[in-house]
Order: structure tokens, then sequence, then C-alpha cells
């Protein structure tokens, strides 16, 4: 019986569940701002994704818009950015201009995160 008493206080101590704890945030408002006006300066600006991703810091976006070759002219942040998952969510209302010339606008939501990395990422949803 004296055995088993420090195989159960062990067991005690190791954890056997409790609740998870959410994941920290990866970003600040601040900091998850600057990384999507950062982003948007830089395809305004007319730069690829590899020259965001080259800068300093390194800037991963992804959206499909920018890979189609479709340039930014103009955009507005909406609002103060929303917790969503570890970041923050943006919605932006974006001019474009397509390749063969015509303009459009288009509203879009952006998460942005700093941590480990500058990245900002549309999302699936419409704004």
């Amino acid at each position: 019986m004296t055995k088993l008493i420090p195989l159960a206080l062990a067991a005690l101590l190791c954890g056997c569940g409790g609740a998870d704890k959410p994941l920290p945030m990866a970003a600040t408002p601040e900091s998850a701002r600057a990384a999507l006006t950062a982003v948007l300066d830089g395809w305004k600006a007319g730069k690829s994704v590899q020259d965001l991703g080259s800068g300093t810091p390194p800037l991963l976006f992804v959206d499909d818009e920018i890979n189609r070759g479709t340039k930014l002219t103009d955009y507005r942040v909406e609002g103060d950015g929303t917790p969503r998952g570890t970041g923050y969510s943006f919605v932006v209302t974006l001019t474009l201009q397509t390749k063969d010339g015509k303009a459009r606008t288009k509203r879009a939501a952006y998460t942005a995160v700093t941590e480990p990395k500058h990245a900002v990422t549309i999302e699936d949803r419409q704004p």
C-alpha cells in the first residue's frame, strides 16, 4: 500500500486534464494595423508578394488579387480591428485596377498577426 501512495502523488502532480488555456494573442491592435498598412502600402507602391517577403521585417501576404496582377490604387481601413483567433481582423475598402485597366471597388476582411512573424491574410467571410 505504501508503494501506491507515491504513484498516486506522481499522477496528481503530472496533471490529468484541466481547462485548456487559450492561445495568446499574436499581435496588439496597433502592431496588427501597422502590419496591415505596411502590406497595403507596399502593394499600392507596386511591390510583389516576393518583395514584401524579402523586406524588413519580412511580410507574408496572402490575397489572390495581388497574385493575379491586380493593382491596388487606394485603400481605406474601416474602423478599429477586432480580435479574431490570435490576431486582429480589419475591414478594408480596396480600389483596384485589373490587368485590362478596369477599376473596381471591393470590401475585404484581413487578419493580421505579428508574432512569430508578420502575416496578413484575406478572410473568407464577406464584410
